[in-house]
């Protein structure tokens, strides 16, 4: 569930670390650490004003319903109202595997999802929020804040995942 940003997979690079070598300081990277910067401050007013919740009343009620069934451990049941509806049963089974075999994994999906319903974290939501939402936040308890994104598509007033 979710997106690393390409700048965020496995190059071993952190928020405040510099790259060394390459000639280093130019204009690019004074504009990069800018932009940076400029997102880490957006993302800070955001949270610090008590994040974002969607503004539709179906898509919170989907995600409501989500951390109900986290909650009772309920890993079918969420499963089956969460993955997009083109994913054959096959594959959805799977993922239930999945998830009932990984219990870290299971929690952290059900932390996630608790924490779009909150919405305290949530720093930005990209779309019309009537047929797509992309949840950006920042990763629940990690030393290093990671942005993560969630897409969520509506489909004959049914909310999903995107897959």
């Amino acid at each position: 569930m979710g997106k690393k940003k390409a700048n965020e997979r496995g190059s071993g690079d952190h928020l405040g670390s510099r790259k060394e070598g390459g000639g280093g300081g130019g204009v690019g990277d004074a504009a990069a650490e800018a932009e940076q910067l400029a997102e880490e401050q957006k993302i800070a007013r955001a949270v610090k004003s008590g994040g974002v919740r969607t503004t539709n009343a179906a898509l919170q009620n989907r995600l409501n319903l989500l951390v109900e069934l986290a909650k009772r451990n309920d890993i079918k049941g969420f499963v089956r109202v969460f993955v997009p509806h083109d994913l054959t049963e096959e594959d959805t089974a799977y993922y239930a595997g999945e998830l009932e075999g990984d219990s870290e994994r299971w929690k952290l999906l059900g932390d996630e999802i608790a924490l779009l319903a909150d919405g305290g974290e949530v720093f930005e939501i990209v779309g019309d929020q009537r047929t797509r939402a992309e949840y950006r936040y920042l990763m629940p308890n990690q030393s290093l804040n990671i942005t993560r994104e969630v897409v969520f598509v509506c489909s004959n007033g049914d909310w999903r995942a995107e897959g």
